[in-house]
């Protein structure tokens, strides 16, 4: 007998060593492949990474232990060999996860900033997209090695972890259910964290103002399930309570309070034609006037002499859908889930396009790419667009990238639709290029920049060429004197300033008014007030003299007695920013991304007006 309860403990042991390894590896090669980011940090801190990872990865181990415990166990129980068989195609499967998920975390962290999390299945729906947005070497890199690392850990586990065999107790048939009866419990205690209190939480792997290096503790498959089970959970209930609601709604109609209804016109017809430019992906560091280096987007700089710019302006979402539904419908992106996603929502959205439609106006949205991506087709078709471009309008031998079709290509096929158009019209057109995997024509003198994100400022720059391209030949147009365009981005992108994802300034995105629509007065000049593409249809509104519009969540930004904030989505929380300071605040680890505040009491009363916004953000979600 004590031979046999000797080789269950080992293999008890060798299993745990084996997933434990597995873990340390894959924190290897992610630090790795962040080196520049890690590097910041002392070497003790970077080592320190593997320490603070313990618990979760413990966690972790334990949740994919909780089977094998019973199959082991079984072995004490029979001679024969079913039991091992059936434990050796668990492994198999667990070495599947483990490979791609760690391969998927690697691979998507620089373009998502981010941990691997329940948004990849909202991806995975529509692997066509997962397909062409991946360069054709990341593609059979990670097919090859997924493949070969599965391949390998499953040898390594079969001739060095599922040994030794365990001699079965024919005399003592109890002990396999007394010992299960103990490993359980302590199986389930290791999955927890604790014995007593509440469970383990990612907080526990936070240690470091290197935002790298922390996610490198958390324990990427613990963090994937756990961001599963919450997103499955989101409509059960809203886990963003901090105060009773009716003070936290108090909070918001003061928050939102203005003290004067007026209203700065800047437009210099009732009716003009209004065409948004959505820029994908375009953060303000590309701008030389919002603080970014010359040379990147100089048609911008030059079309910034005849249009209206808007200096302070901040995405609230980080992927297209968020920033296409904060524009089109007003309403802020919900942490763990995407709006878009969620079809039953969408007939109590409000949308920008049937308010214009209400004015006679006719409707379009064209993108050069797949409007599968994110649910977009349904959201735009229940949103009321009249007309949808993507892909599948242009011909199959039309010059395109892995992703879409170049925006050269798409900007001188929206004119031309326009042209076709009955006045007014309202129209999206959205960018792709300056999406990865940035597979662009070279129309201009490359930067001769040593940077990480080179290839994402080419793709920049020549979305800027095509800009430019696009104006010289909207201007000959008959229709551009009544005319207003808006270039706003989707959402931001990391550059070389290197921000962290859920600091303020990684927010910081462009907006510029211009078009003959614009008041001549204006044009060369900025509006400095703090703002979100959030508060763009009201304030689009406002001008028309839309009333009733029901954009709660948006502000008139061109009235100088509106309130002055912007939110933003964090995964599981929200962005602050105001004038006096901002910060970013996670509601899971009731923890601060960033804090400029200098004053506490400002502080305090910000927070207090974060949590309040989340609360009844939330709600409204869920009442949608």
């Amino acid at each position: 007998m004590k031979n046999s309860l000797i080789s269950y403990a080992r293999r008890i042991g060798r299993y745990l060593l084996f997933l434990f390894l597995a873990f340390v590896l894959e924190r290897t090669v992610f630090l790795l492949a962040n080196f520049s980011a890690a590097a910041k940090s002392s070497f003790t801190e970077v080592f320190a990474t593997y320490f603070h990872a313990f618990h979760l990865d413990l966690s972790a181990a334990c949740y994919m232990l909780a089977l094998p415990l019973i199959f082991l166990s079984l072995q004490l129980f029979f001679k024969k060999k079913w039991p091992e068989r059936i434990l050796d195609g668990y492994t198999l499967l667990v070495v599947i996860v483990l490979v791609f998920t760690a391969l998927g975390n690697i691979l998507l962290y620089k373009e998502w900033d981010t941990k691997l999390n329940y948004k990849i299945w909202a991806y995975l729906r529509n692997p066509m997209e997962v397909v062409r947005t991946a360069t054709w070497l990341q593609l059979t890199v990670g097919l090859l090695a997924g493949a070969g690392l599965t391949i390998l850990y499953f040898w390594l586990y079969r001739h060095w972890f599922a040994r030794p065999d365990i001699l079965a107790l024919p005399r003592h048939r109890w002990l396999p259910f007394v010992l299960l009866i103990i490993v359980l419990p302590l199986n389930f205690v290791g999955m927890r964290g604790h014995i007593g209190g509440i469970p383990i939480s990612q907080s526990s792997a936070y240690f470091s103002k290197n935002q790298v290096l922390n996610d490198a503790a958390v324990n990427t498959q613990w963090h994937l399930m756990k961001s599963t089970l919450r997103f499955g959970k989101s409509s059960e209930g809203n886990p963003y309570v901090f105060m009773p609601q009716a003070d936290a709604e108090a909070i918001i109609d003061s928050l939102y309070f203005c003290e004067k209804d007026t209203c700065l016109k800047v437009l210099n017809t009732e009716h003009p034609n209004i065409v948004i430019i959505l820029l994908e992906s375009w953060s303000a560091d590309l701008i030389e006037s919002l603080g970014g280096e010359a040379g990147i987007t100089p048609c911008f700089k030059e079309l910034e002499k005849e249009g209206l710019l808007f200096t302070q302006v901040y995405a609230a979402g980080h992927r297209s859908q968020e920033g296409i539904s904060s524009i089109i419908s007003g309403f802020p992106p919900v942490p763990v889930v995407t709006i878009t996603d969620n079809f039953e929502k969408y007939g109590k959205l409000a949308s920008l396009a049937e308010a214009l439609k209400a004015r006679q106006y006719r409707t379009s949205f064209h993108f050069g790419g797949d409007l599968t991506y994110g649910n977009l087709r349904a959201y735009l078709m229940a949103m009321g667009f009249d007309h949808l471009v993507d892909e599948d309008a242009y011909p199959a031998n039309t010059p395109h990238g892995k992703l879409s079709i170049y925006d050269e290509i798409t900007f001188n096929h929206h004119l031309t639709e326009l042209n076709k158009e009955k006045e007014p019209f309202f129209s999206v057109n959205f960018t792709a290029s300056t999406h990865s995997p940035y597979d662009v024509p070279q129309r201009t003198e490359p930067l001769a920049w040593d940077v990480e994100e080179l290839p994402y400022l080419h793709s920049a720059q020549y979305t800027d060429y095509c800009l430019g391209q696009y104006f010289a030949q909207a201007k000959q147009e008959g229709w551009y004197e009544n005319t207003l365009f808006i270039l706003v981005a989707d959402h931001s992108h990391r550059t070389y300033r290197q921000w962290n994802y859920y600091d303020a300034g990684y927010q910081h995105i462009p907006m510029l008014w211009l078009g003959g629509a614009l008041k001549e007065e204006f044009c060369g000049t900025t509006v400095d007030q703090l703002c979100s593409y959030l508060d763009l249809p009201l304030t689009l509104a406002r001008q028309l003299d839309i009333p009733d519009t029901r954009f709660e969540w948006s502000k008139d930004i061109l009235n100088p007695y509106s309130p002055q904030f912007a939110v933003y989505q964090t995964n599981y929380g929200i962005g602050w920013i105001t004038p006096d300071g901002a910060f970013g605040y996670d509601a899971n680890t009731n923890s601060f991304y960033q804090d400029t505040f200098t004053d506490e009491a400002l502080r305090k009363k910000n927070v207090l007006r974060a949590k309040a916004f989340l609360q009844v953000l939330y709600q409204k979600y869920l009442d949608l």
